[in-house]
C-alpha cells in the first residue's frame, strides 16, 4: 500500500499519510473518531492520521456521523472501500455479531485492521482472523483501550519489575446498572444473535484483558455462573423481547504458576455506573485500579516500615508516568476518551517502525478462548480447561 503525504501540524515537514476507513459510527465510532483527530495533535507520530471514510448501512445518517466526527466522506459500499489502494486501515467499530465477516473481508483485502472487542463470537472464529492476519502480513490491533491508561500501564510496570513480589490472587469486577431497572428497553446487547452475551463477553472480556495486560499472567482452567435476572424487556409500546444472554456473570479462575482469581460482570448493580475495578496481591504488596478514578492507582507495599504501612494513592498524571507528558502539567488529569487516543498513538507509532502491538488478535483469541470456556462452565456446572 502507498502512503500519501501531508503536511503535519506545524506546516514544517511532510508526513506519510495513514488513511483510516470506520465501519460504524455509534458510541464506539464517536470514540474512535475522536482518537483519529487527535493523535498527531498530542503526539510526535511518524504518519499523519487521516479519518477518511465512514462506512454505514444507511448513506444519510453515516454522512452526518462523518461530518460530525471529522471524516472527509462516508458510503455504504464496503467493497469499493476495500479496493481503493488509498485506503491504508480499515477499523470494525460495529456490533459483535459483525467483527468476524467484515474483518476478515479487510484482511482479505491487505488492509490493516482495528477491530472493536471481543474480536469474535467464537474462539474459532477469533483463531481464524488471527491466523489470516499473520498470512496476509498486515498490522492488527484489538480496542482494549483501558490498557492505556496512565494508571494501570504504571500497574503493569511495577509488576514486571517486582514491586508486587509474585502475584498470588487478582480480584476483578465490573460493575454497571444501566439495566438494572426491569422497564429499561431491549437492545441488540440484550440479543445472544448479535452480540454472543451479555456482562460477560461486553464487561468481562475487559477485566480478562486487563489482568494479562498487567499481570502477564495466562489463564489456566474457569469455573463459571450466569444468570439472566429479567427475560423479556420493552421494545415500543406495549411490546416487549427476549432477553438471551446474561444480565451477571461471575467465574473463578486458575492461572498458570499457581495463582488464582475472581470475576465477576453485571449490568444490574445500582449505583455502579462503570465500575471497571482489578486489585492484585503478591508476596511483597498489592495494588487496585478503578476506572471510575482512573488516574488513581492504589498500592500497598510490605517494604514499608510496619508503623507506615497502609494503602497510599498515587496520581498518575505526572511527567514520570506513562503517557501523561503527551497531556497536560502535572496532575492535571485525563479522561476516558484519552486511551483511545493512547492507543491510536501507539498502533500508528507501531505499523510505521515496524514493532510489535498489543492488543492483537492473538491477545482477542486469549481472550475468546477464556470467555468461551466460562461459558461452558455456567453450563456444565464444572471447571473447564481454557482452550489454546
Amino acid at each position: 500500500m502507498s502512503l500519501t503525504s501531508q503536511s503535519n501540524r506545524k506546516g514544517k515537514q511532510q508526513l506519510p499519510v495513514l488513511n483510516v476507513a470506520m465501519v460504524g459510527h455509534a458510541f464506539m465510532g464517536r470514540a474512535h473518531g475522536n482518537a483519529y483527530r487527535q493523535a498527531n495533535r498530542f503526539f510526535d507520530l511518524p504518519l499523519q492520521v487521516v479519518p477518511k471514510v465512514i462506512v454505514g448501512r444507511d448513506q444519510k445518517r453515516a454522512a452526518a456521523a462523518a461530518q460530525k466526527l471529522g471524516f472527509e466522506g462516508a458510503t455504504t459500499d464496503f467493497e469499493a472501500v476495500l479496493a481503493d489502494p488509498d485506503v491504508h486501515v480499515v477499523d470494525v467499530a460495529t456490533p459483535n455479531d459483525s467483527h468476524y465477516p467484515l474483518a476478515l473481508q479487510a484482511l482479505k483485502a491487505k488492509k490493516h485492521v482495528l477491530c472493536e472487542k471481543p474480536l469474535a463470537m467464537t474462539f474459532a472464529q477469533a483463531k481464524e482472523m488471527a491466523k489470516l492476519a499473520k498470512k496476509q502480513k498486515v498490522r492488527v490491533g484489538l480496542w482494549h483501550n483501558y490498557r492505556r491508561a496512565p494508571a494501570t500501564s504504571l500497574a503493569a510496570k511495577m509488576i514486571a519489575r517486582g514491586d508486587l513480589g509474585d502475584v498470588l490472587q487478582v480480584r476483578c469486577v465490573y460493575l454497571q446498572d444501566w439495566l438494572a431497572d426491569p422497564k429499561a428497553g431491549w437492545s441488540w446487547r440484550n440479543s445472544k444473535k448479535v452480540a454472543g452475551s451479555g456482562a460477560h463477553g461486553d464487561l468481562n472480556a475487559h477485566l480478562i484483558d486487563l489482568v494479562r495486560a498487567m499481570t502477564g499472567l495466562e489463564f489456566d482452567a474457569v469455573c463459571g455462573l450466569e444468570r439472566t435476572f429479567y427475560k423479556q424487556r420493552p421494545v415500543g409500546r406495549g411490546k416487549t423481547a427476549k432477553v438471551d444472554v446474561d444480565d451477571a456473570f461471575c467465574f473463578l479462575a486458575k492461572f498458570k504458576g499457581g495463582a488464582i482469581g475472581t470475576f465477576e460482570s453485571t449490568r444490574v448493580a445500582p449505583g455502579r455506573k462503570n465500575y471497571n475495578c482489578v486489585e492484585v496481591s503478591g508476596t511483597k504488596g498489592s495494588l487496585r485500579w478503578n476506572l471510575e478514578r482512573m488516574n488513581e492507582l492504589e498500592v500497598f507495599s510490605l517494604k514499608d516500615q510496619r508503623d507506615a504501612q497502609g494503602w497510599r494513592t498515587v496520581m498518575c498524571m505526572d511527567d514520570v508516568h506513562p503517557y501523561a507528558p503527551n497531556w497536560w502539567p502535572d496532575g492535571h488529569i485525563v479522561g476516558y476518551e484519552h486511551t483511545f487516543v493512547n492507543h491510536v498513538a501507539d498502533f500508528v507509532s507501531a505499523l510505521a517502525r515496524k514493532k510489535p502491538f498489543a492488543p492483537n488478535f492473538d491477545d482477542g483469541v486469549a481472550v475468546q478462548a477464556v470467555l468461551e470456556a466460562a461459558q461452558q462452565s455456567a453450563k456444565a456446572a464444572q471447571w473447564v480447561k481454557v482452550p489454546r
